[in-house]
């Protein structure tokens, strides 16, 4: 019988697919942040994993792949501003044009492609339970996670305790108890795009969006999280440590996503 075997960054090991349900393969992975054009990293992250997909359907009887759509985020604020364009009318020209673009390689569009905005309350939701798991805290109308929480904190990337606070020779942001620690929640001023939150008009941090919309739409474990390797960190190990954090308490990555698979 054919075998699968992936370069799984978690553990750095090239290792046999075994997946979880053999009835249903789950994939998510990071998309774009709709700002500008896609570039060649955009693109090669849409090849790679559209062509595991299409191997994968070849061997099990449902593949379910989901990969977002970041259209809040301050690249996209300043995206903006510097246009004159409205944010909303921004991502989803660009948006579009992804699209297009990826169509044009002859990449198949995801089975599900969440956009971030419209998971804001879910965002929510998994930032409250961060913070009742004592894994994230408020200070200054931010919501940050302890990264100290998160004992596996590292696994992913590999990185020592010295490495993970990394910039703790700059000067460091009053509301941060470590310098590692990363925002889940940040303030919006009135030019800025905000919800309301327990914590104030704010909008959510990048790395909470991802492991809100992998277990909306895949629920978890799921069996291969997929990306460019400049997101192994922070990106990442940060959907690690919360999503660990809030799902399962202090269990070990493999509960987030089994297999992690960069290009």
């Amino acid at each position: 019988m054919f075998s699968l075997k992936l370069h799984n960054t978690l553990g750095n090991i090239k290792e046999e697919f075994i997946p979880i349900n053999k009835k249903h393969i789950k994939i998510y992975a990071c998309g774009p942040t709709v700002y500008n054009y896609a570039h060649i990293g955009n693109a090669r992250m849409a090849v790679v994993c559209d062509l595991l997909v299409r191997i994968l359907k070849t061997l099990y009887p449902k593949v379910t792949y989901v990969s977002n759509i970041t259209d809040i985020d301050d690249k996209i604020i300043n995206a903006s501003l510097e246009k004159k364009i409205p944010i909303e009318k921004l991502t989803k020209k660009f948006e579009k044009i992804y699209n297009e673009d990826m169509s044009a390689l002859g990449v198949s569009k995801p089975d599900i492609q969440p956009r971030a905005t419209e998971h804001i309350n879910e965002m929510i939701h998994l930032i409250e339970t961060l913070i009742k798991n004592n894994s994230a805290y408020v200070k200054d109308y931010h919501v940050l996670f302890d990264v100290l929480s998160y004992p596996q904190y590292g696994q992913l990337s590999g990185r020592i305790k010295e490495e993970q606070v990394a910039g703790s020779r700059i000067e460091v942001a009053s509301y941060k108890k470590n310098p590692g620690d990363f925002v889940l929640w940040k303030p919006s001023t009135e030019n800025q795009p905000g919800w309301e939150s327990p914590w104030g008009r704010g909008r959510p941090g990048w790395h909470i969006e991802c492991s809100t919309m992998s277990k909306k739409c895949l629920d978890t474990p799921f069996d291969i999280h997929c990306g460019g390797v400049d997101l192994t960190f922070p990106h990442h190990e940060n959907e690690i440590a919360q999503s660990c954090s809030a799902f399962k308490p202090n269990s070990e990555p493999e509960n987030f996503s089994k297999y992690w698979f960069h290009n």
